[in-house]
């Protein structure tokens, strides 16, 4: 399996139906796994295993991703949340890749109001609210920021410009989603 790519650059492995019922299998899959931690065992092996071959793909295309790698979660919209499911995928990936892992690297630092709910999606309305547990360890190379569920990107890109702030080149930085909220008038 191969990413699929946003014009901002973000990595994401499936679309992601929001209507109706979501009738669309996979999205129901993403929306069961990451937003309802229901039927874990049963979806989460699948997706796992399309995110490793795609990220194994992604990182043999470029020969960058190794032991200089580190990952990182995206955190909830309340402060110092994350998602279990999300976690467990990054620590699964660190050991199975030998990333560092950095999960809790970006935090959320006050609540922000869940753009789905009416809160603002824009990039400096995210970065506003994040920041960093800690100092970046000099021996990591290059970020992975992780999402479940991305629609405009501008949260992946908060957390972006936030490492880039703290002397990270933006070319060392990847963002990858599970899913990218897509709407189709067919569907």
């Amino acid at each position: 399996m191969d990413f699929s790519v946003t014009d901002d650059g973000v990595l994401y492995l499936y679309p992601y139906y929001t209507r109706g019922d979501k009738e669309d299998e996979m999205s129901k899959e993403v929306y069961h796994v990451f937003k309802r931690e229901w039927n874990v065992d049963r979806y989460l092996p699948g997706i796992y295993a399309d995110l490793y071959a795609a990220i194994e793909s992604y990182g043999a295309q470029l020969g960058m991703l190794g032991a200089n790698t580190a990952i990182t979660v995206m955190p909830s919209h309340v402060r110092e949340k994350y998602g279990t499911n999300l976690l467990k995928v990054a620590e699964d990936l660190a050991e199975d890749f030998g990333f560092t892992d950095e999960s809790y690297l970006i935090q959320r630092t006050v609540d922000k109001t869940k753009s789905t709910e009416g809160g603002e999606r824009s990039v400096s309305a995210h970065l506003a609210t994040l920041g960093l547990a800690h100092e970046l360890n000099s021996y990591i190379d290059r970020y992975i920021i992780l999402d479940d569920i991305t629609t405009t990107g501008s949260s992946l890109e908060a957390a972006k410009q936030l490492l880039i702030r703290k002397g990270v080149f933006a070319r060392h930085i990847i963002k990858i989603a599970i899913s990218k909220t897509t709407h189709d008038d067919d569907y």
